[in-house]
């Protein structure tokens, strides 16, 4: 997989604490679920969007 979300709590204790991560084939089917989880309000705990660059994941937005 070349894309990922990393999702973050948004409330209680861990709050700011990576959740999750969620792996996608296309660029595409990351951004529509990036679409699902994003919330103008959070902006510090929306989701993160990174790709894989060679050995090294990067993020993009």
């Amino acid at each position: 997989m070349k894309y990922k979300l990393r999702i973050y709590f948004k409330t209680g204790f861990n709050k700011g604490n990576l959740r999750k991560e969620e792996f996608f084939p296309t660029k595409e089917l990351m951004q529509e679920r990036y679409e699902e989880l994003f919330n103008s309000k959070d902006y510090a705990l929306n989701p993160t969007t990174w790709e894989l660059i060679g050995d090294e994941w990067l993020r993009i937005f």
